[in-house]
């Protein structure tokens, strides 16, 4: 009976926790997934904007070309604006994006709201974007020796060692005792 009382016990602490690192995990992934696609979203908007486009040619031209994961919030934007909304106002579609999309709503809303220039903000933000990408990329390149270490002791080595050792003392070994 206590067994079973302790095995209850630790699923009941064991599940919650587990849920919830579940959720941060999948939480997680969403932002890396919009942070990914800011970049192409970014550069697709600073081409319109050096090609000529205003701000809602811009806007409607990233609609179309944006990656996947972008696409549904800036058709919603697109579609406000195509029914009579200010563009400033429609970007409010895009607060689901959270903390990745926040520079680039904040340029758009003041390039639509205030005439500022768009080109000199995406810029910027570009050049923040790919910091933060290739950092992101030299901090998984400095995890990989440290997860690589566990399957090269266990599998190669082992492996090592029957191929090149146990030959040796085999063959070191005394025949004529």
């Amino acid at each position: 009976m206590t067994v079973l009382a302790v095995i209850v016990l630790a699923l009941s602490i064991v599940v919650p926790v587990s849920r919830e690192l579940r959720h941060r995990r999948a939480a997680l992934d969403e932002v890396l997934v919009l942070e990914a696609a800011m970049g192409p979203a970014i550069e697709i908007l600073r081409l319109a904007v050096s090609a000529g486009l205003s701000v809602h040619g811009a806007v409607a031209l990233l609609a179309e070309h944006a990656p996947p994961v972008l696409r549904p919030g800036l058709a919603t934007v697109v579609r406000r604006v195509e029914l009579g909304d200010r563009l400033g106002h429609a970007l409010d579609a895009l607060e689901a994006w959270g903390e990745p999309g926040r520079p680039l709503v904040a340029a758009l809303r003041s390039a639509a709201f205030d005439g500022a220039p768009l080109s000199a903000a995406l810029d910027r933000h570009a050049v923040e974007v790919r910091d933060r990408t290739r950092r992101r990329a030299e901090t998984r390149a400095r995890r990989l020796p440290v997860q690589l270490l566990f399957p090269l002791s266990l599998c190669v080595l082992p492996a090592f060692v029957l191929l090149a050792v146990v030959p040796l003392l085999l063959s070191s070994w005394p025949a004529g005792r």
